[in-house]
């Protein structure tokens, strides 16, 4: 029973929600069912720590039925019927916060009955107000104010008499209004979606009306007027067409509007300008696209956009590609005064592997190879698959630099074989690490003998390769060897 979806559901219920829920269940409307009321009181008295042995079946049974012969078919649906009671719970939890849903519902029933024009004119009045109030930040906004609109014109067009003074005017077409700001939103967002996907699991995205929409607001501007609607479009843009002049609109578009969005819109757009930064300095090894990403690096860290939520832990792919990327522009003692004032704001869970794992790319930079392992040694229990593939990079590359060739030999196999079994779902990244793998081994092939034959090959071969990780440390590497 520990395992049961309804125990999962009710863990997550803090003490007010019990107590509500207590009475959600106890209300005749809801429930008549007086073994979900026993049931759930008992559950309820394990709150907070469920313990395994108090939530055995068979236990549970016995405690609330007695001397009853236990019957698992009327236990398993007793428990059903509570967990669907806890999942409308939430339902009309939900549903009563939202004042305007409410009114639109209570509409709907209104419409349906005679002689309630008063009362639905009445309370589209209180709706029409509490819209009026509402400062759009997405499309479910704007759906709360087409709600009204709607009703607004409905009420309007059943009451209408042919006279000047019944005139329509301005507010009778907000309904189309609102539907099209909506319409907008999700649309822009789910092709963002699938074209984010797209680049991450290598699917070819189902696009459509994409070409009508961003053709209708290249002629409509006044619509990008509104900032969330603007990000939406030019981060679209920006996947679509997978030009750099759009990036610069949308970050030129972000800079003026970033105070008047939200977190999370902020953190998103920031993530996709480093994604689009970080996917082509990989093919195009163009330093204008490693720089464009330092720079929105910095300005989120700057301006506290570090995670998903305000309030939240530092974000780990945020924190690893600041620390990175600031490494590759050789600002070490910047890198290192980031580190040490931002891994204390890491998820405790997170801080063992990153607090170990910076230090060790710090050492590495300032030639300290052995003081760099041992800090990956202290590294333990991984679950990240890409902090694995992160770390096992990290420790070949050390391996080789203090000159432990055995060991460089044997990391490599373990890698060789690693990557075979592990598989990260971006196929962009995949090949990273393949070509990584493969280009290390003849490094040491070549570096093994101490001899220069074969490096210039090995430079002119690898200077062809664009999607590869680590290939700076590879070059500088060859052209040791080709020095001697």
């Amino acid at each position: 029973m520990n395992n049961s979806s309804l125990i999962s559901l009710l863990k997550n219920f803090n003490k007010q929600q019990l107590k509500e829920f207590n009475g959600f269940i106890k209300s005749p409307y809801f429930n008549t069912n007086k073994a979900l009321i026993t049931l759930f009181e008992y559950i309820r008295k394990q709150h907070p720590e469920f313990t395994k042995e108090k939530l055995e079946k068979q236990f549970v049974f016995k405690k609330l039925f007695g001397k009853t012969q236990y019957n698992d078919g009327f236990f398993r649906v007793i428990m059903s019927n509570l967990q669907n009671l806890a999942e409308e719970f939430l339902s009309v939890e939900s549903f009563r916060k939202n004042s305007i849903l409410k009114k639109k519902f209570l509409l709907d029933s209104l419409m349906e009955m005679p002689g309630s024009r008063k009362l639905s004119e009445k309370i589209l009045k209180e709706g029409l107000n509490e819209a009026g109030k509402i400062v759009p930040t997405g499309p479910d906004d704007f759906l709360e104010k087409y709600h009204m609109a709607f009703y607004r014109k409905y009420l309007f067009s059943t009451s209408f008499t042919a006279s000047k003074s019944h005139k329509p005017d301005e507010s009778m077409f907000d309904e189309q209004k609102y539907l099209t700001y909506y319409y907008l939103l999700r649309m822009l967002a789910d092709h963002f979606y699938h074209l984010n996907q797209s680049q991450i699991i290598n699917y070819t995205p189902r696009l459509v009306f994409i070409d009508e929409i961003t053709g209708f607001l290249e002629k409509n501007p006044d619509y990008l007027e509104f900032p969330t609607l603007n990000m939406a479009y030019l981060r679209v843009l920006l996947l679509k067409n997978n030009n750099i002049e759009d990036l610069y609109k949308l970050k030129k578009a972000f800079y003026s509007t970033y105070k008047e969005l939200g977190q999370k819109d902020n953190f998103n757009i920031i993530s996709i300008i480093i994604n689009f930064c970080h996917k082509n300095y990989f093919l195009t090894e163009d330093i204008k696209f490693l720089e464009e990403k330092l720079e929105i690096l910095l300005f989120g860290l700057n301006n506290g956009i570090n995670s998903f939520e305000t309030d939240d832990y530092f974000d780990t792919n945020r924190f690893n590609n600041i620390f990175s990327t600031l490494l590759e522009f050789e600002r070490i003692e910047e890198a290192e005064s980031f580190i040490n004032q931002y891994t204390e704001k890491l998820d405790p869970e997170d801080r063992n592997f990153w607090v170990n794992y910076s230090a060790a790319e710090l050492k590495s930079k300032q030639g300290k190879f052995d003081e760099a392992l041992e800090h990956l040694s202290k590294i333990k229990n991984i679950k990240i698959i890409s902090y694995k593939f992160s770390l096992r990079s990290l420790q070949l590359k050390l391996y080789y630099d203090a000159g432990y060739i055995e060991q460089a030999v044997s990391a490599a196999d373990s890698f060789r074989h690693f990557i075979q079994k592990e598989c990260l779902m971006n196929p962009v990244f995949n090949e990273q690490n393949k070509n990584f793998h493969a280009y290390y081994t003849k490094l040491l092939g070549i570096s093994y003998g101490k001899s220069s034959k074969g490096a210039g090959d090995l430079k002119e071969n690898l200077m062809q390769v664009k999607n590869i990780l680590h290939k700076k440390w590879l070059m500088k590497r060859i052209e040791a060897i080709e020095a001697i």
